[in-house]
């Protein structure tokens, strides 16, 4: 097996991108959420947040949202050497690094007004499912974050295309190499994704699906409306939250 490392710079260097933006193929699944990068500077995609091959957490969601004027890894090579991106992704919320700050994101001119509202709500479910005050919940270590479709843009768009591409060729890979006993999936495109790949029933009244041996581990699986979404409950019921500690705490004694 790859290690972390080689499998987040398969991911941030993924071909198709490359050939898609030097117009070496013209029609595939991707090609409308590639081009809606239109500047040189092309912010890669995003394999993961955190140390996703320790944490005890992983949230999975659509696709990264984009701001051009974050500081962000691009195809500029003399800029975002492999070390670099490497650091930015497994390190991304570790406070030496510089990245984020207090859950604000270094941008172009300082770090971001607004604390993002995603990496907050994620924090306060780990807390919950560690049963952890919500201050000692480290992000990046107690929980990672990844998505079923790597590229970046804005309200989903071009997601519904890459969907057909994206999760095939990364996301069995991506869970292979996750540690996490718990999998948070956050909202439809999310859940139709992980749903369709693993042959999971799709949940109706009982958003938890498990335990299950899903990529070599026995893992819980929690389908939650996305922290944005204007219907559905956003937090854990108290049966859902019984049964991740029971299967937390039979993995800890086994």
């Amino acid at each position: 097996m790859v290690s972390p490392n080689e499998l987040l710079l398969e991911i941030a260097h993924c071909p198709v991108v490359r050939d898609l933006r030097n117009h070496k193929i013209d029609l595939h699944d991707c090609q409308e959420i590639v081009a809606i990068q239109t500047d040189a500077t092309f912010q890669i995609p995003e394999p993961w947040l955190g140390q996703i091959e320790h944490a005890p957490v992983l949230f999975v969601s659509s696709n990264p949202s984009i701001d051009e004027h974050e500081v962000f890894p691009t195809g500029n090579e003399q800029e975002w050497a492999d070390q670099r991106i490497v650091d930015f992704f497994q390190n991304r919320f570790t406070p030496s690094s510089g990245w984020v700050k207090d859950g604000k994101v270094l941008r172009d001119d300082g770090y971001s007004g607004r604390k993002v509202r995603f990496w907050s709500s994620a924090r306060n479910r780990a807390s919950e499912i560690l049963q952890k005050e919500r201050g000692a919940v480290v992000p990046g270590v107690d929980f990672a974050l990844t998505e079923v479709v790597h590229c970046k843009s804005r309200g989903e768009l071009g997601v519904d295309s890459a969907l057909r591409f994206c999760p095939n060729r990364y996301l069995g890979k991506v869970l292979e190499m996750a540690a996490a006993r718990v999998l948070i999936v956050y909202g439809r495109v999310a859940r139709d994704a992980v749903c369709r790949m693993h042959e999971v029933g799709r949940p109706v009244v009982n958003r938890l699906f498990g335990p299950v041996v899903l990529h070599g581990a026995s893992r819980i699986l929690v389908f939650l409306p996305h922290p944005s979404a204007r219907r559905g409950k956003k937090t854990f019921e108290p049966e859902e939250l019984d049964a991740i500690h029971s299967h937390l705490e039979s993995k800890s004694q086994a």
